[in-house]
């Protein structure tokens, strides 16, 4: 322990439980795919830095939407990006598990 991969697929979550490391797998795409979920994001995050995120790799967003506690109004630390057609949707979702801010983003496919 822990695994040698850094990619778990076992669990019923597919994360890889105590260490905080490793990439969880992303869930079954949906045909024609242009929405990503992104999750385990900085509260520093704005549209621009997720932009020039989603650009180092040529997937142009759309739109971008962030949730917040009903409540509150505090920032989740997650949200939703669109983008213009399914190339570019799965251009983005290579970026699973890369540093944006000094943290592991977690990426998954959503209709």
């Amino acid at each position: 322990w822990p695994p040698a991969s850094k990619v778990i697929t076992g669990g019923p979550t597919g994360g890889q439980a105590g260490t905080g490391k490793g990439v969880k797998t992303m869930s079954a795409k949906p045909d024609n795919c242009t929405k990503l979920f992104i999750g385990n994001l900085s509260y520093d995050i704005t549209d621009d830095g997720i932009t020039k995120f989603f650009a180092n790799v040529d997937a142009e967003i759309k739109a971008v939407r962030w949730l917040s506690h009903l409540d509150t109004g505090d920032f989740k630390g997650v949200g939703f990006v669109e983008f213009w057609n399914t190339e570019a949707c799965e251009k983005g979702a290579q970026l699973n598990g890369k540093n944006l801010m000094g943290r592991p983003i977690r990426i998954d496919w959503t209709d």
